[in-house]
């Protein structure tokens, strides 16, 4: 998964060097003294540019200084973005995905609109390209339930996360014709808990814990500022009890999927 920002600085990039009499990234590369393919490489969002690399560019395309704002908001996801990655590498190889969401619908069970929803409402500065990129790479990583031997998963979801109103009633949903079919598949769980449950163990955020073959389990969390990738085994064994805990109060998966499309009715 790539950064939000960096995919911002490359759509950018892109856009001032076709507004420059459509300029190809050969002849950008030759003003700014830079190989055509770091040019590709950042209008594609697979490498963070140096300053020298962007003031050369805000220069050459006489920008204003526009790419330096964005690469100066890099600066400062550069840990969570390359936590993230860590885990997106981690998630490719795991053999089980335990997942809990008290927010949202995960991103791996997620549909395009329902991410559109979501991401346009998140980055409300976004150009329409930039949020494109963003529902792209959130889609890519649901390659791996298509894979011939998937990850078990296991999702533990809040009733409130079906209920929140994601972009329009057709996307609600088909979101949750989404969750329903997935449940029905062979090894994906889905448990869900109710609004009756009052106050539990996982209302204080959203996680996920990887397991492997032959390796230690790694535990996942975000926050509103930094995203986190946790290999401590005492952290891991915490949010592994929190999530057991979660699961003695969640409802068993046929009643889950009875929820699931109580609410979708209900739209």
């Amino acid at each position: 998964m790539r950064s939000p920002t960096l995919i911002a600085l490359g759509s950018e990039l892109r856009r001032y060097r076709l507004a420059a009499g459509n300029m190809t990234q050969g002849h950008l590369a030759k003003l700014i003294n830079y190989s055509e393919g770091m040019i590709s490489n950042v209008e594609t969002a697979q490498k963070a540019p140096r300053r020298d690399f962007v003031e050369r560019c805000d220069q050459a395309l006489s920008t204003g200084g526009a790419l330096m704002v964005l690469h100066g908001l890099l600066k400062h996801e550069t840990h969570p973005v390359q936590s993230f990655a860590h885990y997106i590498e981690a998630e490719r190889q795991a053999a089980g995905i335990h997942m809990w969401d008290v927010v949202v619908v995960p991103g791996i069970f997620q549909t395009p609109e329902y991410a559109r929803a979501l991401l346009t409402a998140g980055l409300p500065a976004a150009r329409p390209e930039v949020i494109d990129d963003l529902v792209t790479a959130r889609i890519e990583r649901q390659e791996i339930l298509n894979r011939d031997k998937p990850p078990m998963l296991w999702a533990i979801i809040d009733e409130s996360v079906i209920r929140r109103a994601i972009g329009d009633k057709e996307t609600q949903h088909a979101q949750l014709d989404r969750l329903a079919q997935l449940a029905n598949r062979p090894g994906i769980n889905i448990q869900m808990i109710p609004h009756a449950t009052g106050a539990h163990a996982g209302l204080t955020s959203s996680f996920l814990i990887l397991s492997f073959d032959g390796s230690p389990d790694l535990a996942y969390s975000e926050d509103p500022a930094s995203n986190h990738l946790h290999e401590k085994p005492e952290l891991v064994k915490t949010m592994s009890e929190t999530y057991e805990a979660l699961r003695v109060v969640a409802l068993p998966v046929s009643a889950s999927l009875d929820l699931i499309r109580q609410v979708q009715e209900e739209l």
